[in-house]
């Protein structure tokens, strides 16, 4: 079946994707981007004005991804229990464990712009993680106060939450050499993610119904 100009920018995305977060944004060449997928160089730059633009795209699709992992999940009001609150953090807590087990290039590539400023550092901060970072603030100082959160502090607690997701599966390797399990596992995946919300929420009620 012949690709479409549409089919092939998407997989230069998701080829990109995995190039950045592999080796970062100046380790990364746009021929192996190209090569990846089957493309042509010269289609990379039909597609995106410039390396930059590529990494750009490629993050942009990467959070619109994760976007829409987490949208259909209720927004926290000021009528939510602490209890309906803590639900929707956990629930929200075990999908993006999901996300980054099936994602690894998303904490790979947040490391790799983060270790140094630089103006794509400070693109993805303010148009992606600052968001996401101020909402997770708000939602954990309720949980706090509600007695059901873990006595971690709010402007830490988006380091331990990325941090503990994602290493599993950046860490893939290691974690097989360590565990004897295989990371990606669906099960293996869930069970982190139920470890990780009991972590962050101790004084959480499990629901009835679920074990």
């Amino acid at each position: 079946m012949r690709r479409t100009r549409g089919d092939i920018r998407q997989e230069l995305l998701e080829s990109a994707l995995i190039e950045f977060g592999a080796k970062g944004f100046d380790g990364a060449s746009t021929r192996a981007i190209a090569q990846r997928v089957d493309a042509h160089q010269p289609q990379i730059n039909y597609h995106f004005d410039s390396k930059e633009a590529l990494w750009a795209a490629a993050v942009d699709h990467l959070f619109g991804l994760l976007g829409e992992e987490l949208s259909d999940l209720p927004l926290p009001g000021g009528t939510d229990t602490p209890t309906r609150l803590a639900e929707a953090f956990a629930e929200a807590v075990r999908r993006f464990v999901h996300f980054a087990a099936a994602h690894p290039e998303l904490n790979q590539i947040m490391v790799h712009a983060a270790t140094e400023d630089s103006e794509r550092l400070r693109w993805m901060v303010e148009r992606h993680v600052r968001p996401l970072y101020d909402a997770i603030r708000v939602v954990w100082q309720q949980l706090r106060d509600a007695g059901i959160a873990a006595p971690i502090d709010a402007s830490k607690v988006h380091y331990v939450i990325v941090g503990a997701a994602s290493l599993p599966f950046v860490n893939a390797p290691e974690a097989r050499l360590l565990t004897g399990a295989e990371p990606t596992d669906p099960a293996w995946v869930q069970a982190h993610a139920d470890g990780l919300v009991a972590t962050l929420l101790p004084g959480r009620t499990e629901p009835a119904g679920r074990t």
